[in-house]
């Protein structure tokens, strides 16, 4: 597989600072999961980035003949759904606010 960086067109203002991941072709969940990890590779040891924020993943689901799936098993629509999972991993940032609040405007004597 090849990993490519590839530019934006210049088409209005881009109000993101994410990048976007995509991930070709119909494989299986575990086929994924190993080129997410290539890509992954690739942040770490080619642009030193080893750190991400909150990430949205979206995955076009199919069923064993390749067909879009639009339900769970249940009958429950997929799309009305999202799959959160919470961080399994303690950070200190998480819960603490390292932006100071500014100091309240100094009275002037008239």
């Amino acid at each position: 597989m090849t990993i490519q960086l590839v530019r934006k067109p210049p088409i209005g203002i881009t109000r993101s600072d994410r990048l976007k991941i995509t991930l070709g072709g119909n494989h299986t969940l575990k086929q994924k999961t190993c080129m997410l990890l290539q890509v992954k590779f690739w942040l770490c040891h080619e642009q030193g980035i080893e750190t991400a924020g909150p990430s949205d993943i979206y995955l076009s689901l199919l069923d064993p003949n390749g067909y879009p799936l639009t339900a769970f098993r249940d009958g429950k629509a997929i799309s009305d759904y999202n799959l959160l999972i919470e961080s399994p991993y303690h950070s200190a940032a998480d819960e603490y606010d390292r932006r100071q609040t500014p100091p309240p405007p100094v009275p002037r004597p008239f």
